[in-house]
């Protein structure tokens, strides 16, 4: 985050991913740049970048508002109670032992 001058809160205020050095995404345009690295059929969503980004982020910013009514919530993180989907996470820590590895 630091790399892409970005801090917590601007992680709080909307959803980014960061693909790289300066390179980052928010919003609708990361939403659908994270399922172009996913397979098919995900990845086949990615077309919606067809569609002019202030469109795409009333669509998106509408389902975020409302994705609680419609799908509920819980107040566990799914994640965190099963293993084999916290072992799919980069952390911190993983990251810069990757990079040393590869130095």
């Amino acid at each position: 985050m630091s790399v892409c001058d970005l801090d917590r809160d601007d992680v709080r205020r909307r959803f980014l991913f960061i693909e790289g050095p300066g390179l980052y995404h928010q919003g609708s345009t990361a939403a659908l740049r994270v399922l172009a690295h996913l397979p098919l059929p995900y990845a086949a969503l990615s077309c919606l970048m067809i569609v002019p980004t202030p469109l795409r982020d009333a669509v998106y910013d509408h389902v975020a508002k409302e994705r609680y009514k419609w799908f509920g919530k819980s107040d566990d993180c799914l994640v965190l109670r099963e293993q084999d989907l916290l072992d799919r996470f980069i952390d911190r820590e993983e990251l810069l032992e990757r990079s040393r590895s590869v130095l």
